[in-house]
């Protein structure tokens, strides 16, 4: 066999073996297209415009009243209030005859706090949303809401609080003329001294990873809330603060917790 030949038979060979064939029909070899090498000008150019995605209008602020852009009168009663020369708003939002009173962390505004109180209203609560007095301790607002509130017609009223507001929860409840009829301190940041002589109904809502409301201190004042006539403590594996665990993984659970305490001891 020449060296031709040979060559030929071992191509042959190559191209079975690739699933080809030896050759075309005419028993030539079939020789391949050319590919051209791209170049910048067979390359397409991908511009913004092409994976530009769909520009998103943000919801216009309310030009009426309202507080913090977030909460409207159709969210329920405005009301003012002053105290120690400043005079601020709040709104009780929905109806019945148990309801609770909203403080919340140093930086937090009503509207942090309306994916709870949306929910608590839903579930028949009256719920009553301010913005923090600066002129006034906290405790003394939470006491003043919580008058505010039993003036309005409810005849059962819980304190919900995060971070400073759970401990101004906690305190007003030793304050209030009236007994309370829970206490919830979401990331509460009250001392055990603070919870000692709690009486009411007291539910504690903590992460485990809070640096603000470290979970030994949140412990202790469980602890400490020895004359609590139902104390409850809920540990959740979250380094969230306050109104940042009702946006986290954990809403879930903390939203159950708060509802089912609630619904425990409204009657």
């Amino acid at each position: 066999m020449g060296r031709h030949a040979l060559g030929l038979g071992v191509l042959a060979m190559l191209l079975t073996a690739c699933g080809g064939t030896a050759g075309s029909g005419s028993g030539e070899l079939a020789a391949s297209p050319a590919v051209p090498a791209p170049t910048s000008s067979t390359v397409p150019t991908v511009t913004s415009s092409a994976v530009a995605t769909p520009a998103t209008t943000p919801a216009p602020r309310p030009t009426g009243v309202n507080i913090d852009g977030c909460v409207t009168e159709k969210n329920g009663t405005f009301f003012t209030y002053k105290r120690g020369g400043t005079t601020t708003q709040g709104v009780i939002m929905g109806k019945g005859s148990v309801g609770v009173v909203v403080s919340y962390e140093r930086r937090g505004s009503v509207c942090d706090w309306l994916p709870l109180a949306d929910r608590m209203v839903d579930a028949g609560y009256r719920v009553l949303l301010a913005d923090r007095n600066n002129s006034a301790e906290p405790e003394e607002d939470t006491v003043a809401m919580a008058t505010r509130l039993r003036k309005a017609g409810v005849a059962k009223v819980f304190l919900v609080g995060g971070s400073v507001g759970g401990q101004a929860s906690v305190l007003a409840a030793g304050e209030l003329p009236f007994p309370v009829a829970g206490v919830i301190s979401i990331s509460g940041v009250a001392e055990p001294g603070d919870a000692a002589t709690l009486k009411a109904p007291f539910l504690q809502v903590d992460g485990d990873q809070d640096d603000i409301a470290p979970a030994d201190l949140v412990q202790a004042v469980y602890d400490a809330a020895t004359e609590s006539a139902d104390r409850q403590l809920v540990m959740l594996p979250s380094r969230e603060h306050a109104s940042a665990l009702f946006t986290g993984d954990q809403a879930p659970k903390v939203f159950r917790a708060v509802l089912t305490f609630l619904d425990k001891h409204r009657d």
